[in-house]
């Protein structure tokens, strides 16, 4: 007598909640992680040119403004302590009593200790210095606002009132011992 074996089934996991399961966890993760947006500065760098030689200028004491930003985030405008709400109406003063507007130079020393949202907050200060002046140069000259002008108004107006800032940072530690400064 043959015995005949019997087959024996596997038994299948039933599958379709996991498909459920999965979606409401991709929502849920979706709905706690928190989505931040970086913050950045909208500036475009010249671009390198090899051959153009490097001019260094003499820039006049009248033609220069110094801000400082500090390790404890003061702001500093010709080493007087200025609130960030203050800085764009110090610029624009600045800007406005330059007799050659295209020779001045907003020079920005900047501790690395300091904040990046008081170094975002005082550019976008001094940003909104440029276009308030901007603007009242292209409502004299052309009657109408900056942003209503045609491309070749606004480089007229950007020539007339360049954007002359220049940034410097105090060197790291880290640096100078590597150059032998250090142990």
């Amino acid at each position: 007598m043959l015995r005949r074996r019997k087959r024996r089934s596997v038994p299948q996991l039933n599958t379709t909640s996991t498909a459920d399961i999965s979606f409401m966890l991709l929502i849920f993760f979706l709905v706690t992680t928190s989505m931040d947006v970086d913050k950045g500065l909208a500036r475009q760098l010249p671009p390198l040119d090899p051959e153009q030689e490097e001019v260094v200028a003499d820039i006049s004491r009248e033609n220069a403004l110094t801000l400082q930003l500090t390790d404890d985030n003061r702001i500093l405008v010709d080493d007087e302590p200025t609130p960030i709400n203050q800085l764009r109406q110090r610029v624009a003063e600045f800007l406005g009593k330059c007799e050659q507007k295209n020779q001045h130079v907003i020079s920005i020393d900047i501790s690395r200790q300091a904040d990046y949202d008081t170094y975002f907050s005082m550019q976008n200060e001094i940003v909104a210095a440029y276009r308030q002046l901007r603007n009242q140069y292209a409502m004299k000259r052309f009657k109408q606002p900056f942003d209503a002008c045609s491309e070749e108004q606004k480089e007229e107006i950007r020539q007339y009132l360049p954007q002359r800032i220049a940034e410097t940072y105090p060197p790291t530690s880290q640096a100078n011992d590597e150059e032998g400064g250090g142990l």
